[in-house]
């Protein structure tokens, strides 16, 4: 029985379409990768992280050209190279935290979505 519930566990993360690592600073724990996306929750609230992810994208030098905001969502886009697009969605999570995904292209590039995370990292702690 130990044995199945070992490899129910541990199935998703073998078939690579699971993926977490410890975060720190303003990150609420674990980050995710999955289907392309990068999501992460921080320890802010929902204006607060908007702000952030908006200074995030400005000091990588990506110019935002769709903003979406409302009081539980927020959504921001910005073209990621030629033909693609960089996309910051936010999720009201509780008062104090919310969730970021974060997508770079149609298939998702882990690099760019990681960096992104990053600055948002920073901009909250300043």
């Amino acid at each position: 029985m130990r044995r199945l519930v070992v490899m129910a566990v541990l199935a998703p993360m073998a078939a690579g379409c699971f993926w977490a690592v410890a975060g720190g600073g303003a990150v609420a724990g674990a980050y995710i990768w999955k289907q392309g996306r990068l999501s992460r929750n921080y320890n802010q609230p929902l204006a607060t992280t908007f702000e952030g992810a908006l200074h995030a994208l400005n000091v990588l030098g990506y110019k935002v050209t769709r903003i979406d905001r409302g009081e539980y969502r927020g959504f921001i886009q910005t073209p990621y190279n030629k033909t693609d697009t960089l996309t910051v969605s936010l999720e009201k999570w509780t008062e104090t935290e919310t969730r970021v995904i974060v997508r770079a292209g149609v298939l998702g590039d882990r690099a760019i979505s990681e960096q992104v995370h990053d600055e948002i990292n920073k901009a909250l702690l300043r």
